[in-house]
């Protein structure tokens, strides 16, 4: 997959959510993605994508600090929970929907 076709498919992942202001592309070439995706109470999902080194990371910032996420750097795939989000906890792969659908559960369940 290109970095072109997953940002095709982080854009309708972000038409379909209603959380989602708006998203900023940071840096994009063939190998590499990096996009910020706004939502409405102020934080944000950090998205990064490496092709050639296959790495992953998804991070919600809220007040310049993670609050969750998920990546395979250093230990393999792992995750932040909300509840320990400096702990690293393996976990299955997950895409950019799967996250974001992640989110939304989460700000969903603290309404």
């Amino acid at each position: 997959m290109t970095t072109i076709e997953l940002l095709q498919r982080l854009v309708i992942a972000c038409q379909k959510c209603d959380l989602v202001e708006a998203y900023a592309v940071q840096e994009m070439d063939e190998d590499i993605l990096s996009v910020r995706v706004f939502l409405s109470d102020g934080s944000f999902i950090s998205v990064f994508y490496n092709i050639a080194t296959a790495k992953v990371a998804f991070a919600l910032i809220k007040e310049e600090q993670r609050i969750y996420g998920k990546d395979n750097a250093k230990m393999g795939r792992h995750a932040h929970p909300f509840d320990d989000p400096e702990g690293h906890y393996l976990c299955e792969p997950v895409d950019f929907e799967g996250f974001l659908k992640e989110v939304e559960r989460h700000f969903s369940d603290r309404s």
